[in-house]
C-alpha cells in the first residue's frame, strides 16, 4: 500500500501567456534493456545496448516510449504530432479543447479533434470543463472520432478558464474534480487521464490527494507539473513534489515542467522517480529534443544535437504537411513561428525576422531557408525560443 499521507487542499490559480512565433532526419537506433525488464522500442529503430527502461502501460495500452509531448494550444496540430512521432514520442495529444463547445458541435472546436489515419502511436483528446455530463460527452465524441485516449486539463491557469470554475480552479476540490472524470470513465472505453499542477499555491500542495481521488474512479495516469497555479511558469518547477505523487498512487505518474535537457529527462526516469516525461516548451522549434530523450533511455547513449542544415530540412517538411493540411494562406501564417524559431539560429538572423512576419507564398517560404542555410548557424548556436504555452 502506498502512504497516503493527508495535505492541505489546494487553491487555484495560474497564468498563462501563449506568444506566437515554432524536421525530417534519419532515425538513429533506439533499444533495449537490462535486469530483465523489456525496453520500448520505436519502428525504424534497431535495438541496442542500453539502460532499459520499464514498459509504460497506461490502461489496456503499452507505448512504446515514456517521452511524451503535452498538448499546447496553437501547436499540437496533426501535422505537429505526426513529426513528433517520428521523433519518438510515445504519445501525443490534441492541444485543449472546450467540452461545451464540442459538445454543442461548434465546428471549430470540432476542427480540433481531428485524428489522420496512420499514426503509429496512440493520439489523445485533451478536453478542459467542469460539468460532468458535458465532459463525458465531449469524450465519447472524441472517440468516435478517433482518439486512443481522453485527457483532462486540470492545470490552465488562464483567467478566463478558472474564472468558470475550469482548469486549476476545478483542481481546488478532489471531490468534484472526481465526480467528472469518474463520468468520463464510465462514459468511454478508452484511458481517461489528467494533467494538474502541484496546487494552487505553495501553502495548498494537492497534487497527492487529488491523484488518489482520479486513481479512485479510474483515471489511468496523470501528468504533474511542477508548478503551482499562482507560480506560472516563474521559478524552478519542484520535481521533489512530482515524485511525492508517485509515491502516492499505483498509476502512472508523468511529470511535467522545466523537461528541456536530456540528462534530467532520463535521471527522472531512472531512478524511478517518475514513470515518464512530458515535454512541452523544451520542443519548440527542436523536435530533435524527442528523439534524443527517447534514444538515450533505450540506448544509454546520447545523441548529438541536430546539425542546423538538418534542423533547416525537418522545419522545411514540418511546413510541407502543414500546407498539406490547412492549404496555402493558412499554413503559411501558422508555420511563420516555426520558420522563425529555426532561422534565428542562423548567422544573420536579424536581417530576415521581418521577411518571416511578411511570408505569404512558397517561393518566399524557399528564399527564406535558402537564405538561411546559406548563412549557416551562428557563433551562439542553436536559439532556444522564449515561449509560455497554453499548456497546464
Amino acid at each position: 500500500m502506498k502512504d497516503h499521507r493527508r495535505l492541505p487542499t489546494i487553491g487555484r490559480r495560474d497564468i498563462i501567456k501563449f506568444c506566437h512565433l515554432d524536421g525530417n532526419t534519419a532515425a538513429p537506433p533506439l533499444g533495449a534493456s537490462l535486469s530483465g525488464r523489456r525496453p520500448f522500442s520505436i519502428p525504424g529503430m534497431t535495438a541496442g545496448t542500453g539502460v532499459g527502461v520499464a514498459p509504460l502501460r497506461v490502461g489496456g495500452l503499452e507505448l512504446r516510449s515514456p517521452v511524451l509531448v503535452a498538448p499546447m494550444a496553437g501547436i499540437t496540430d496533426a501535422p505537429f504530432r505526426r513529426i513528433a512521432a517520428e521523433m519518438g514520442a510515445g504519445l501525443v495529444c490534441t492541444e485543449m479543447v472546450a467540452a461545451e463547445a464540442v459538445a454543442r458541435s461548434a465546428e471549430a472546436s470540432l476542427k480540433l479533434l481531428d485524428f489522420p489515419a496512420g499514426m503509429s502511436i496512440p493520439v489523445g483528446a485533451q478536453f478542459v470543463g467542469s460539468d460532468p455530463a458535458t465532459m463525458a460527452e465531449a469524450a465519447r465524441i472524441a472517440v468516435d472520432r478517433g482518439a486512443t485516449t481522453v485527457d483532462v486539463n486540470l492545470g490552465c491557469p488562464v483567467r478566463k478558464v478558472v474564472g468558470i470554475g475550469n482548469g486549476a480552479a476545478l483542481a481546488r476540490d478532489p471531490v468534484a474534480t472526481a465526480r467528472v472524470l469518474g463520468a468520463m470513465t464510465a462514459a468511454v472505453d478508452v484511458p481517461v487521464t489528467a494533467k494538474m499542477r502541484l496546487g494552487w499555491d505553495h501553502s495548498s500542495i494537492n497534487a497527492p490527494e487529488l491523484a488518489r481521488a482520479l486513481e479512485d474512479v479510474g483515471v489511468a495516469m496523470v501528468t504533474v507539473h511542477g508548478r503551482t497555479r499562482c507560480q506560472g511558469y516563474a521559478g524552478n518547477a519542484d520535481w521533489d513534489e512530482i515524485a511525492r505523487v508517485k509515491e502516492a498512487v499505483d498509476i502512472p505518474v508523468i511529470g511535467s515542467g522545466d523537461a528541456m535537457d536530456v540528462g534530467r529527462i532520463a535521471a527522472e526516469i531512472e531512478r524511478g522517480r517518475v514513470d515518464g516525461v512530458v515535454i512541452a516548451r523544451g520542443m519548440l522549434g527542436n523536435f530533435w529534443l524527442v528523439r534524443q530523450a527517447a534514444h538515450r533511455l533505450a540506448t544509454g547513449e546520447l545523441l548529438a544535437e541536430q546539425p542546423f542544415a538538418e534542423r533547416v530540412a525537418l522545419t522545411r517538411r514540418h511546413l510541407d504537411d502543414l500546407l498539406d493540411y490547412y492549404g496555402d494562406r493558412r499554413a503559411l501564417k501558422i508555420g511563420r513561428k516555426y520558420v522563425a524559431w529555426t532561422i534565428r539560429g542562423c548567422a544573420g538572423a536579424s536581417r530576415l525576422r521581418a521577411a518571416v512576419q511578411d511570408l505569404d507564398s512558397r517561393e518566399r517560404l524557399e528564399e527564406l531557408f535558402g537564405a538561411a542555410l546559406a548563412a549557416g548557424e551562428s557563433a551562439t548556436g542553436f536559439f532556444r525560443p522564449v515561449f509560455t504555452s497554453g499548456e497546464g
